[in-house]
């Protein structure tokens, strides 16, 4: 997996300057609607909380 390219295809998709993203290096992307603190661990915690997304789950699916 290129980092280099995601990072590039995420900065492009979320211009919005009121969100923060944190890119894990398997390639799952979080984005913080609300960023406070160490970004990272927010990150974590939401991922800890809602576990794994499926494709076509709810959790999977963009609003």
């Amino acid at each position: 997996m290129n980092t280099e390219i995601l990072i590039d295809v995420w900065q492009r998709l979320l211009a919005d300057p009121h969100k923060s993203w944190v890119l894990f290096e398997h390639g799952t992307c979080v984005v913080l609607t609300v960023p406070e603190g160490e970004l990272a661990e927010q990150a974590t915690a939401l991922l800890k909380k809602f576990g794994p997304v499926h494709a076509g789950s709810s959790a999977g699916i963009s609003g």
